[in-house]
């Protein structure tokens, strides 16, 4: 019985001493590249979020012409209830059209005005796109983490439940405590317990990157390639000259600037009167007399004016766009330092797990497989007890499953890093 067991023992150690496939590198061109690229596209083509800031940004647009233009004329028509006798005849019906012009610059200023707002809406358009596009990435590694974490709490579950049997077996021979077999089956009932918890996220994480698709949240969401490490070599000072001309936020608020001076313009502007030029067209019923022009109809052409005299109001109004404009200011300040906090901070991020994943895969993997085969020679010998085998087993898968966290956390901070500059970072190959 007991060599039974000892050939058993042997084979369980050649299955769990197999290869382990990590993956050590990704290129910008590889297999998770190609995974991304159709669920951003669909993204960016489905999203409401971004169908709106397109709508509005082209709202925006259109309006221009409408603040740019000039007010609609005015028509009238009089009837004389009473005629009014005049040398030619009686006055029957008056016609009237005018036009108000604004002073000159008026309309120009509302114009270009508008035409900034209409570009910092555009800017809001690329920052929402920006921000659909990390949420598809962050929803992306998550799902990946997920389907690896439960990939690996699965073997995990397999070797244990064989390692279950071997102990039972031990056990009923008398070859080992009833402890082996009990710390084995509680460690499986925690890992069925781990696997319903990870099988649930899946399935939010699913419904989650559909929502962001726009597509019914039930829809199936394949499992994810590996992924794994890619080259950072950017630096501080040229990731904040990015940031400085691609941020969609600042160039917003830089655009908001400039709209806010053309509305102080504007106010300075209001201290001029506009003017209204109109003709007149009068009806004149046949007279009675037997002068030539009896009954000729009149005309005349008129010009007006407004006064602005309340200088109250005028001033108020200026004063209201200044201070618009020193606040539109401050809020880009504002942005600008915040922006700079964070691309210092996620570079930082980013250089941490980095090394993080090269001190996993280079040391800690290496050491936790050196460990678990230490373990194996020692438990076939019976230096080790079970116990002990079964805790460096352990460690083995969770330090597997630390690596793979590692190595999202690294690749998240990277595409959070884009939305914080405002555009793709490349990257390369280890």
């Amino acid at each position: 019985m007991s060599k039974k067991i000892y050939l058993i023992v042997l084979v369980f150690f050649f299955l769990l001493t197999a290869p382990i496939g990590i993956v050590y590198s990704e290129g910008p061109e590889g297999p998770v590249a190609a995974a991304l690229k159709p669920l951003i596209e669909e993204a960016l083509k489905n999203n409401p979020e971004v169908q709106s800031a397109y709508n509005l940004w082209q709202a925006a647009v259109y309006k221009i012409r409408e603040v740019g233009g000039l007010p609609d004329p005015r028509a009238g028509y009089g009837y004389y209830g009473e005629n009014i006798e005049t040398r030619v005849g009686p006055m029957k019906q008056k016609y009237d059209i005018s036009q108000k012009i604004p002073f000159p610059g008026k309309l120009s200023a509302k114009a270009r005005a508008q035409a900034k707002r209409a570009e910092a809406l555009q800017q809001g358009y690329e920052a929402v796109k920006r921000e659909v596009i990390k949420n598809v990435k962050f929803t992306f590694y998550d799902i990946f983490w997920t389907d690896k974490a439960i990939q690996i709490n699965e073997e995990e579950k397999f070797v244990l439940e064989s390692l279950e049997k071997v102990a039972q077996r031990r056990y009923a021979a008398n070859l080992a405590p009833q402890q082996d077999v009990i710390k084995a089956q509680v460690e499986i009932t925690k890992l069925i317990n781990r696997l319903y918890l990870l099988r649930r996220n899946r399935k939010s994480l699913a419904a989650k990157l559909n929502t962001i698709l726009n597509r019914p949240v039930t829809t199936a969401v394949d499992k994810n390639l590996d992924i794994g490490e890619s080259s950072f070599g950017y630096g501080l000072d040229e990731l904040h000259k990015i940031a400085q001309t691609s941020r969609q936020e600042l160039l917003a608020a830089n655009l908001d600037t400039e709209r806010a001076e053309y509305e102080k313009s504007l106010a300075r502007l209001d201290y001029f009167p506009d003017f209204t030029f109109g003709f007149d067209y009068i009806q004149v019923g046949s007279g009675h007399t037997t002068m030539p022009n009896d009954g000729q109809d009149a005309w005349l052409g008129k010009v007006a004016i407004n006064v602005p005299i309340w200088f109250d109001r005028l001033g108020a109004k200026l004063k209201e766009k200044k201070a618009r404009l020193a606040a539109s200011r401050s809020h880009y300040q504002n942005i600008e330092n915040s922006i700079s906090y964070e691309v210092e901070d996620v570079y930082y991020k980013i250089t941490t797990y980095k090394d993080i994943v090269s001190l996993y895969r280079t040391a800690l993997i290496p050491q936790a497989e050196q460990s678990f085969e230490a373990a194996k020679i020692g438990y076939e010998t019976g230096s080790v007890d079970f116990l002990n085998w079964l805790d460096a087993e352990r460690v083995l898968l969770q330090t597997r499953l630390a690596y793979y966290r590692s190595v999202v956390d690294y690749q998240k901070s990277i595409a959070y890093l884009e939305r914080v500059v405002g555009e793709d970072i490349e990257v390369g190959t280890n």
